[in-house]
């Protein structure tokens, strides 16, 4: 009971020093690639179909959920983000999420959320994944390289759990892309993006 009640204050104590789900999972991308595998078991058709239904590397959907959760689908953060991949409720109704904590529909409305901004940044997986965390807007203004810490630390474990999972550890062929922003509705101001290494989606 003692223990029960201390882990509840821990928790609270988080939120309240606000601990973000992502700094609780910051350790998941160290984990040997085996254990990964293990954990997104449980979840392995929802990453398929949304892999297939999206084209994205359900390496790269996995690599997401390992930095965002650790495969915890009750993940719930400060900033009102929840289940496997994070979701906030704005973004989650605009992909046509309506259960946050449902893994199959938070697995679908990510990978679709993700698949838009690789669309948006001429598929740059670095510039897609600091989107992810910071928003399009900040990458818009500074590219890949948010001045944020959160953001540089959330893009680099992505990419690290990336590597394994894509290739058993060995780093995905890389190819500089230049990005360019796409909108559908109306011209926007092409911000200078310097050339970045774009992680290949399905590796070798």
């Amino acid at each position: 009971m003692k223990l029960k009640l201390f882990f509840a204050h821990l928790a609270v104590c988080l939120v309240l020093l606000g601990v973000s789900t992502s700094s609780l999972a910051g350790s998941c991308d160290q984990q040997h690639v085996n254990v990964l595998r293990q954990k997104a078991q449980i979840y392995d058709e929802a990453i398929t179909n949304s892999a297939m239904r999206y084209r994205i590397n359900p390496a790269l959907i996995t690599a997401v959920i390992t930095a965002e959760s650790c495969f915890r689908n009750d993940a719930q953060s400060h900033k009102g983000a929840g289940g496997l991949m994070q979701l906030i409720p704005a973004t989650a109704k605009r992909f046509g999420v309506n259960d946050r904590f449902n893994p199959a529909e938070n697995i679908d409305g990510g990978t679709r959320y993700l698949r838009w901004l690789l669309n948006r940044y001429n598929g740059s997986i670095p510039h897609a994944i600091a989107a992810y965390n910071a928003g399009e807007g900040r990458v818009d203004r500074y590219g890949a390289n948010v001045p944020i810490a959160e953001t540089a630390v959330y893009t680099r474990r992505v990419l690290n759990a990336y590597s394994k999972l894509a290739s058993n550890g060995k780093r995905p062929q890389a190819r500089v892309v230049q990005p360019q922003l796409i909108r559908a509705s109306y011209v926007v101001k092409q911000p200078k993006l310097e050339p970045r290494f774009k992680w290949d989606e399905f590796g070798d």
